[in-house]
C-alpha cells in the first residue's frame, strides 16, 4: 500500500484579510502542509497575522526573495491583491517552487499566459484555487453529466443572489472593487459551468448594471447568456444587491437534459451540509442524491488537490493552463457588458496567445 504524500512545505505571500483567512484555514491541517514562512510587503499585515494566529516573528518576511533564501519551501501560496499575482507567481516559479494562486489567476490573459509559460519552463505545478469545485454537489453533478445518465445537456439556468448592500455608502471596500460581481464572484460560477458541464465556452453575451439602490461603484448585477461547444446554453443571473431570498454561494442550478433535469446548489459558509442534488427524470420519481461528506472541501480541498498533483507528477484539476478558459469567459463577459456586443471566447484566447508571443515569450 502506497504511503500518503508528506506535508508540503510552503511559503504564503499576501496576508491581507483574505490571506489571513487562508492562513487560519490551512493552520488546521498539519497533515497537508507546514508553513515555513509568511510574506507581505506591508508590515502591518504581518503584525495582524502574528496577533491573529500567534505566528512567530522569525517566520515573517518582507520579500519573497528573502523568504526563499531563508527556507527550504516546496511551494508558494499566492493570496496577494490581484495586480500582484503574476509577478509574485513568476518569481516563485523561476525559483523552482510550485505555485497555488487565488482566483482570478491574473488581471489579464496575457499575464496569465506568462505565468503558464514560466511554470512550463520550470517544470513546476501552477494551480488556480477555484475552490467551489471542491464541494460534493458540484463534484457529484459533474460525474452525473459526464456519465450521461440523463442524456445530453440542453438548457441551463444559474441564479446567484446575495444582499451585500447594507453598509453605508463609501464605508465598505467591497463597494470600490472593479467589476465586483463579474470578476470577483461570477468567475466562480463561470468556472463551475466548465467543470459541471464538461464543455468549453464559445460565446458570451452579458449586460451588467447597478440598480438604483446599489451602493457599489461598478455594476453589482448582471445577466449573461453563454454558449458552449457541447451544445449547452446557459442563462446566468447574478446580483450582490438582490432583495429576493439569498442563494448559497454556488447559486441555484437547473440543468435540463434529454431525459430529465438536475437541480442542485452548494457552498454554504464553512460546511457542506447544505449541498444538495435532485434528479427529476422524465419518467419515474424525483431522486435526492446522497452526497459524500468529509472535511476536505473548499480551500482545503483545493490545497489537497495541489499537493496530490505535485506528488503524482500530474496536472491539477484547475491548472493554470486549463484555467485560461475560465479567465477568458470572465473577461469576455466584462467586455460584453461594456460594449453591448457578444464576445467570442476562443478568439479572446487566441488573441492573448498572440499578445504573449509579441511580448517576448
Amino acid at each position: 500500500m502506497s504511503q500518503p504524500p508528506s506535508p508540503l512545505r510552503i511559503l504564503h505571500t499576501g496576508l491581507g484579510g483574505w490571506g489571513r483567512s487562508w492562513a487560519a484555514e490551512l493552520k488546521k491541517r498539519p497533515d497537508l502542509l507546514t508553513t515555513v514562512g509568511y510574506v507581505d510587503v506591508v508590515p502591518d499585515m504581518l503584525e495582524l497575522l502574528r496577533a491573529d494566529l500567534g505566528v512567530h516573528p522569525s517566520l515573517c518576511f518582507a520579500s519573497l526573495a528573502e523568504a526563499i533564501a531563508a527556507t527550504d519551501a516546496d511551494a508558494v501560496l499566492v493570496t496577494t491583491a490581484l495586480p500582484g499575482h503574476a509577478a509574485v507567481a513568476i518569481e516563485a516559479l523561476n525559483a523552482g517552487k510550485h505555485v497555488l494562486v487565488e482566483k482570478p489567476i491574473a488581471a489579464t490573459l496575457s499575464d496569465a499566459r506568462q505565468m503558464v509559460k514560466a511554470a512550463g519552463d520550470a517544470g513546476r505545478v501552477l494551480m488556480v484555487s477555484q475552490n467551489y469545485r471542491f464541494y460534493p454537489a458540484a463534484q457529484t453533478v459533474s460525474r452525473i453529466i459526464a456519465g450521461k445518465a440523463l442524456g445530453e445537456v440542453g438548457a441551463v439556468t444559474v441564479k446567484f443572489r446575495k444582499y451585500a448592500n447594507e453598509a453605508a455608502a463609501g464605508t465598505n471596500r467591497h463597494y470600490l472593487l472593479p467589476d465586483p460581481l463579474l470578476l470577483d464572484m461570477s468567475i466562480h460560477h463561470f468556472d463551475l459551468m466548465r467543470y459541471v458541464l464538461g464543455q468549453e465556452p464559445l460565446e458570451v453575451n452579458c449586460r451588467a448594471w447597478n440598480p438604483a439602490w446599489s451602493k457599489f461603484m461598478d455594476p453589482a448585477a448582471a445577466i449573461a447568456t453563454v454558449l458552449f461547444d457541447g451544445g449547452a446554453v446557459v442563462n446566468y443571473q447574478g446580483s450582490w444587491v438582490s432583495t429576493q431570498e439569498e442563494t448559497l454561494w454556488a447559486g441555484e442550478w437547473l440543468i435540463e437534459c434529454a431525459r430529465g433535469s438536475i437541480e442542485w446548489t452548494g457552498r454554504a459558509d464553512q460546511h457542506t451540509a447544505a449541498d444538495s442534488v435532485t434528479i427529476r427524470p422524465l419518467s419515474g420519481v424525483a431522486q435526492v442524491i446522497n452526497l459524500p461528506r468529509d472535511d476536505t472541501y473548499d480551500r482545503v480541498g483545493s490545497f489537497a488537490e495541489f499537493r496530490s498533483a505535485i506528488h503524482e507528477r500530474r496536472a491539477p484539476l484547475t491548472s493554470g493552463q486549463a484555467n485560461l478558459a475560465t479567465l477568458a469567459l470572465t473577461l469576455g463577459a466584462i467586455e460584453s457588458s461594456k460594449t453591448n456586443t457578444p464576445q467570442d471566447v476562443p478568439a479572446l484566447l487566441r488573441m492573448s496567445g498572440s499578445l504573449a508571443m509579441k511580448g517576448g515569450n
